[in-house]
């Protein structure tokens, strides 16, 4: 990795009392403890920024990681989390974070953001990969940026009372039609992993999109404890709705949701996010993140219902490959259509072998 001076160079006869230049240095960092302290520590580290990922993406799916750290001899002034994707149908990506909305350069060192940036201009060169870094804050870089999605956020108080107070009385109706419905949540770790990937595998194939593999998500249960767990919504002792949920900081995030279509006018997609957020408020949470949408689609949509608001994301690419044309979305939609004529088990073993190539 490279080794860049902070200082210019100085001449030859400089006095020798003149303490030596401080040298910023970007290389892979081993250390997550000191990681994950930088990235507590910075008002904008994300979960997506913990070292954590880092095992978990490599043992479930065997990606090439590249977790860079500039430093010097004080310390962390900088990190960028990467991971390198190749698929024969996408391409070679390079991307801070595959997989989830955000990731990119954590500093608020120009030297340090530099730095990060040109070592991971290198690491694509090396490999003829596209750079995509992803920010949920304006990044101020030499970089096309896309801002077709945002990420859903809604604020949820201090106490249930006062939430449920603010939210449309259509969301509060339906709760307590689900509830009446004698539907029941309860959260879980591991042990429920096979109930939460048989549904969330269902709705996958439903939508269309190849699924992660259930050891990518029993990969995150291991390596983040606590701040991980599964949400169950049960009619009767039948799982009909489905959640995985991350923690960090004040923010709890819930990336993966899924409910059974047959079971929609019972209400499980109403109870499960009820839930969801009680048990933010529980754990110390000022804010619940329903994940990304593009603007105006049926997702979005459906999260603003529940007085969630658009934070907008910016993602970075290099080089700018553009928006998607009509063509290329003719064959992505006859592809949707194909996978969702796919028996469920068949997607199963399919599905992550695809979906690890795709770094969205």
């Amino acid at each position: 990795m490279s080794t860049l001076s902070s200082q210019s160079s100085r001449s030859m006869d400089h006095d020798s009392t003149t303490p030596p230049a401080t040298k910023l240095q970007v290389r892979e960092w081993l250390d997550s403890a000191s990681w994950d302290d930088f990235v507590a520590s910075s008002q904008d580290g994300t979960i997506c920024h913990l070292f954590g990922w880092k095992t978990a993406i490599e043992q479930a799916y065997g990606q090439k990681t590249f977790y860079l750290a500039a430093h010097d001899e004080n310390g962390i002034r900088g990190v960028l989390p990467l991971v390198l994707t190749r698929s024969p149908l996408f391409g070679v990506h390079l991307t801070s974070m595959p997989y989830m909305d955000y990731g990119g350069i954590l500093t608020e060192d120009e030297e340090a953001r530099s730095a990060l940036l040109d070592q991971a201009r290198e690491i694509c060169a090396a490999n003829n990969a596209a750079l995509n870094l992803r920010y949920r804050q304006e990044h101020h870089l030499p970089l096309s940026t896309s801002l077709r999605r945002v990420s859903m956020v809604l604020e949820l108080g201090d106490s249930a009372e006062d939430l449920w107070s603010r939210l449309p009385s259509g969301r509060r109706n339906r709760i307590r039609k689900g509830q009446k419905n004698g539907l029941v949540a309860t959260w879980h770790g591991e042990e429920a992993l096979q109930d939460f990937f048989t549904v969330f595998a269902r709705n996958m194939r439903d939508l269309g999109s190849p699924v992660h593999g259930l050891s990518f998500f029993r990969s995150m249960l291991r390596t983040f404890g606590e701040r991980s767990a599964i949400l169950l919504v049960k009619d009767g002792p039948l799982t009909i709705g489905v959640a995985f949920c991350l923690i960090h900081g004040d923010t709890m995030s819930i990336p993966w949701v899924s409910s059974l279509r047959p079971y929609f006018n019972r209400c499980p997609n109403q109870v499960l996010y009820w839930e969801a957020m009680r048990y933010g408020i529980d754990h110390g949470c000022r804010f619940l993140d329903l994940g990304r949408s593009s603007r105006g689609d049926g997702t979005y949509e459906a999260k603003r219902q529940w007085g969630a608001e658009p934070l907008q994301l910016y993602w970075a690419c290099e080089p700018d490959l553009g928006e998607q044309t009509g063509e290329a979305s003719g064959k992505y939609m006859k592809a949707v259509r194909l996978w969702q004529r796919l028996p469920v088990p068949l997607t199963k073993l399919a599905g992550p072998w695809i979906r690890k190539g795709l770094p969205n």
